[in-house]
């Protein structure tokens, strides 16, 4: 198989775990206008343009640079949700992983790294992230459910964890 951009080597298994996580992402997504929240949908949305930017720079950029473009992008979802988790319980979580990224991702340059053990606990990462969107929307599309079937509106903690 030839080049993608500017990288030239183990394209085919990059292209396999590109797939995996493209739909890893359009779950997430889909899932989250199912849900009828704007702030699930927004985190998603953020988080799947956030993922095709940077795998842009992933396959256009070198290693060192691609992660530059990583903190870069992490620290505007983080401040992002920072900014959300003013209003609702929902977006904290994510500003804290996007806090272990960042400080995860620096330590590691710093540190000297392997590139290889980097990306692996930055995809373990992102997997954690796509799996708290999921399991919210998740959770949103049941509270709706249980909330057309009851005659009383559910006042409790779980209205305040996903607001909008």
């Amino acid at each position: 198989m030839g080049c993608i951009l500017n990288r030239c080597d183990h394209v085919a298994g990059d292209l396999l775990v590109v797939a995996y996580y493209a739909t890893f992402v359009l779950i997430a997504v889909g899932l989250s206008y199912f849900a009828n929240s704007r702030s699930i949908r927004t985190a998603a949305s953020l988080i799947g343009i956030a993922w095709a930017f940077g795998l842009f720079a992933f396959f256009y950029l070198n290693t060192p640079s691609y992660f530059l473009v990583l903190v870069m992008l992490d620290t505007i979802l983080a401040y992002h949700f920072w900014r959300m988790a003013k209003v609702e319980i929902f977006p904290v979580p994510l500003c804290i992983i996007l806090m272990l990224e960042i400080t995860f991702i620096t330590f590691a340059q710093a540190a000297g790294l392997s590139h290889y053990a980097t990306m692996f606990i930055l995809n373990r990462l992102f997997e954690l992230t796509l799996l708290y969107l999921i399991g919210c929307s998740l959770f949103r599309i049941q509270l709706l459910r249980h909330q057309r079937k009851s005659r009383e509106p559910i006042t409790d903690w779980r209205v305040r964890f996903v607001v909008g």
